[in-house]
């Protein structure tokens, strides 16, 4: 699990909010053409890129308090897209603005840092997943990944998180086959590692679906 021990105090970012938006399923959280940067405060989303023949790569998924389009302000337009995964409010907020200084703020370098290493951690995590675990590795690691997520922000209701992945999202994000993904996890399922229904994950135990993702 991530540890935020030194987390910077981000409550100053609510300042900044220059307006709210509802977004639906399935719709895009940034703009192609104007830099933004968008706050999750509600919902779940992900983010991909695309080859030039379609084929699309999953990248990280975005909860409630994630920062989206960061990294296209401060290094330019790059190739990665956001997808709402689940209905999602957000904050925008004009990139000009977080360099202004609050009075009795914190230090934003510091913030913007700790930000972006945060992502870098995320990313390392995901990189090994895609490149050194093997299929049933890789689900119980999207599985375990998904529900630390949740955790962290206070999305765990009755033993459940949030699982808005379509098996096809999971496979982008492994680099499997939708065949592979699907075989793989009712095989995982069928070990009571984990069950699936109605949007939401139940893990049956977590220190045996950490061993099954070789964490």
């Amino acid at each position: 699990m991530e540890n935020l021990s030194r987390k910077p105090d981000l409550a100053y970012l609510a300042a900044l909010s220059q307006s709210q938006r509802a977004i639906p399923v399935g719709a895009a959280l940034l703009p192609e053409s104007t830099p933004l940067i968008v706050r999750i405060e509600r919902g779940i989303a992900m983010r991909y890129t695309l080859l030039e023949d379609g084929r699309r790569q999953v990248e990280a998924l975005v909860y409630p308090g994630d920062l989206c389009g960061l990294t296209s302000v401060l290094y330019g337009p790059g190739a990665s897209y956001y997808e709402a995964l689940t209905p999602m409010m957000l904050s925008s907020f004009d990139p000009a603005d977080l360099h202004k200084p609050l009075p009795d703020g914190p230090d934003r370098t510091t913030t913007l840092v700790w930000l972006m290493t945060r992502e870098l951690t995320r990313l390392s995590g995901w990189l090994a997943s895609v490149g050194q675990r093997n299929a049933n590795e890789g689900i119980a690691w999207f599985v375990m990944h998904a529900w630390e997520r949740a955790e962290a922000v206070g999305l765990i209701e009755k033993d459940s998180a949030p699982f808005p992945f379509a098996q096809q999202v999971v496979a982008d994000s492994l680099g499997l086959s939708l065949v592979h993904t699907n075989k793989t996890i009712r095989r995982l399922r069928d070990q009571g590692l984990f069950r699936i229904a109605g949007g939401r994950v139940r893990i049956s135990s977590l220190p045996a679906l950490r061993r099954a993702a070789a964490l």
